[in-house]
């Protein structure tokens, strides 16, 4: 077990990068194939129960994120702690399966089929089983190493899906292939922590409830908003808009990889910092400088080449879908990736009630914001609706660091990412305007290289506190784990 405040953000963000990245990139590939596979309808299938699995599993994941807050604070035995995030998951998942048996006919005819709707039930199971023993794994003072299972999951998932495709299982194959790898990747987050399961004892569960009371909300409230514009759209649009929804949305997940491996060491540095008395500002400023170092160019990008992205990557059956699906997830996820660090500072800190009102005033107004869209503008309305409630979560969230951690945090290194994201989107545009007309994947590859090299040219160029960075962080790659 490793001593959490002396952890390094930047190195372990950077370690956990490659994982994130690995991730986007498996999913991003296991997109193009199952939406030529399966076409919109087959994909959005598969989306909705993911999304209702997520959902669910909200309910151990938050019982997790206590654990990993519990055990990553200073000379605390993690194994009671263990024990007790397995027995509510437990739990939890049969009272999950009795709900499904006994609403049955609802759900067979909101999933479309028996196999789909339990699989809501088996994802449920497993992922749980996963989150309880990934995240004490990360808590234990091991992030990266954690992030680098998820993304052995992620093989392992994509590897299993192609399989179960092959045999002809289509959606539920996408669904078995999924549990299967996550079932195994979860154990496997069990031995690599070495920790044993104990019988919680009242102190543990006291202790766990009093930081589950929110952050079980929160991960509901979060997530339920997170995963609630596929569930919205099935039910107004259909499941081939839900279609559309995943390969737009999956074209820029790779902006929130970097924003995630940041938002991981912080929580448990910030957890371990604050539980010896010290600050968290400064970490939380130089975590708002860098964390939409990503998002920001492929907003741009998306903004630049829309439907030659949405064509090119996914085929001819989605060239009517709208390129502005696109743009708008990609604006989305600017506004979604600047929540993160600041609700890790807010659970390292202990005040997860904070996290939950701000959730429940969010969702308050998503909600009849994405209905009152959805209903006569389909997908773009419940899209435009989610750009509004994230953005109102960031300036949230600003107040809160107002009042809670010394004034706003609105950094340099942002708006040089800003300007650096202009130059790249000039480049992108006028190449494939004037030059480089993208009629296939060759063009396409071509076009996005350039752009990518221009941003971080310019953004060298730009930010002295950028180049900084790159040499303080990167030589720390190089140091044996310690």
């Amino acid at each position: 077990m490793k001593d959490a405040p002396s952890l390094s953000v930047g190195r372990e963000a950077l370690l956990a990068a490659g994982s994130k990245f690995l991730m986007a990139a498996i999913g991003f590939g296991g997109v193009v194939i199952f939406a030529n596979v399966l076409g919109d309808v087959g994909l959005g299938e598969y989306r909705t129960v993911i999304a209702a699995a997520f959902v669910l599993t909200q309910v151990p994941a938050g019982v997790a994120t206590a654990v990993k807050k519990r055990v990553s604070e200073v000379s605390v035995a993690p194994p009671e702690f263990l024990g007790l995030g397995l027995v509510v998951h437990a739990a939890f998942t049969a009272l999950v399966l009795v709900a499904f048996v006994a609403f049955e006919p609802f759900a067979v005819d909101y999933f479309d089929t028996a196999e789909l709707a339990y699989g809501v039930v088996l994802v449920t199971a497993t992922l749980g089983f996963f989150t309880v023993t990934n995240r004490l794994y990360s808590g234990i003072g091991y992030p990266a190493l954690s992030s680098w299972v998820d993304a052995v999951r992620s093989v392992l998932t994509f590897l299993l899906q192609l399989l179960f495709l092959w045999l002809g299982l289509e959606a539920f194959g996408l669904v078995a292939g999924l549990a299967i790898a996550t079932l195994v990747t979860a154990a496997f987050s069990w031995l690599a922590a070495r920790v044993r399961p104990a019988v919680p004892t009242v102190e543990t569960t006291t202790r766990v409830y009093e930081f589950a009371r929110w952050s079980v909300p929160n991960a509901l409230l979060t997530n339920l908003y997170l995963s609630a514009d596929p569930l919205i759209v099935k039910s107004l649009a259909g499941a081939g808009a839900v279609g559309v929804y995943t390969v737009a949305y999956n074209l820029v997940i790779p902006a929130a990889m970097f924003a995630a491996s940041i938002q991981d060491a912080l929580a448990v540095k910030s957890s371990g910092v604050d539980s010896v008395g010290g600050a968290v500002r400064e970490d939380l400023k130089n975590a708002v400088s860098y964390t939409g170092l990503l998002a920001i160019p492929i907003f741009f990008g998306a903004l630049a080449i829309p439907n030659a992205l949405m064509t090119t990557v996914f085929g001819a059956s989605f060239a009517d879908a709208p390129g502005l699906a696109l743009v708008g997830l990609a604006l989305y996820q600017v506004c979604n990736v600047y929540r993160l660090p600041f609700e890790a500072v807010l659970e390292g800190t202990n005040r997860p009630g904070i996290i939950f009102r701000v959730n429940a005033a969010v969702l308050v107004l998503y909600l009849p914001l994405a209905f009152g869209l959805g209903a006569p503008y389909g997908l773009l309305g419940v899209i435009a609706a989610t750009i509004v409630a994230e953005a109102a979560r960031v300036v949230a969230y600003q107040y809160v660091a107002h009042a809670a951690y010394g004034g706003v945090v609105v950094t340099k290194p942002v708006a040089e990412q800003v300007a650096a994201g202009l130059v790249m989107f000039c480049a992108v545009w006028s190449l494939a305007t004037f030059a480089v007309p993208i009629a296939g994947w060759v063009e396409l590859v071509a076009v996005v290289g350039v752009g990518a090299v221009a941003y971080f040219l310019a953004l060298s160029a730009v930010s002295r506190h950028f180049r900084q960075t790159v040499r303080r962080t990167v030589p720390q790659l190089t140091l044996a784990e310690g």
